[in-house]
């Protein structure tokens, strides 16, 4: 309850944030919103083999003198668990985020964001993660664009019986790269850093590569790779297999763009 309440509070001061700042520049432009929505098929080896269905989606909203992004996506299918050969559903796994990035300079922003996430396979039942900090653009060009950010915050986690449920200031480190080979293909990669501040063996790193290609009109395919590392995954019950540490997901997707 308490981290609810807390989740809630988080996202009432970004969004009093934005009122603010959009009453003080009022006479800017809005440049609207623009997003995505994908669905794919993914096939993942780890903690379990799977074949999985995946959506996701984005909405971004460009005030010219800051940015509003909400983004989604979700897991379902059949997996085989690869120490008792059983098949069974998957448990629905899915992320949310919302960020806002308030302009400083061209190449400078600050950052608030709220995220909440479940993913049983990994034992973790629910994570609120609120994060804040400052980003710049390393590269800002048609062709490369190459940004990094540095934050810190507290997140909120409950993992999987018997784990206690836990609450820890944590840092965040992230870097993201995209490179236009021509009007209709596009390179992307990111990375992210997230340690526990209070237990230097507790972190996490996140790291995505993409290729995606424009097919007709607002229609365009994509292939990703997703590598997730948790140094210090929850521990399971006695006598059950334990969590690993890295979980790989290539994905091929269809991105439908408005």
């Amino acid at each position: 309850m308490k981290a609810m309440i807390h989740t809630a509070a988080v996202l009432a001061t970004v969004f009093s944030a934005v009122w603010m700042v959009e009453s003080v520049f009022a006479e800017e432009p809005q440049k609207g919103w623009k997003g995505n929505v994908e669905g794919g098929y993914i096939q993942t080896d780890g903690n379990n083999d799977s074949k999985t269905f995946s959506v996701a989606g984005k909405a971004e909203g460009d005030f010219g003198f800051g940015k509003l992004t909400a983004s989604g996506n979700g897991l379902y299918g059949k997996s085989k668990d690869q120490k008792t050969g059983v098949t069974t559903t998957s448990n629905k796994n899915w992320l949310g985020n919302l960020k806002y990035d308030q302009n400083l300079t061209e190449r400078s922003y600050l950052f608030a964001s709220e995220t909440v996430e479940r993913d049983t396979l990994k034992g973790i039942e629910i994570r609120y993660s609120h994060q804040g900090g400052l980003g710049y653009y390393l590269m800002k060009s048609d062709h490369d664009t190459l940004k990094v950010e540095a934050g810190a915050g507290y997140v909120n986690e409950h993992p999987v019986k018997p784990n206690r449920n836990k609450g820890y200031p944590a840092a965040r480190g992230y870097g993201e790269f995209v490179h236009n080979f021509t009007e209709k293909t596009r390179f992307e990669q990111w990375v992210e850093y997230l340690p526990n501040l209070k237990e230097g063996k507790d972190y996490v790193i996140r790291e995505e590569s993409a290729l995606i290609t424009n097919l007709m009109g607002q229609f365009a395919l994509k292939a990703s790779f997703l590598v997730v590392y948790d140094n210090l995954p929850p521990v399971t019950p006695a006598g059950t297999p334990g969590y690993q540490k890295s979980d790989r997901t290539f994905k091929t997707a269809l991105i439908y763009t408005f």
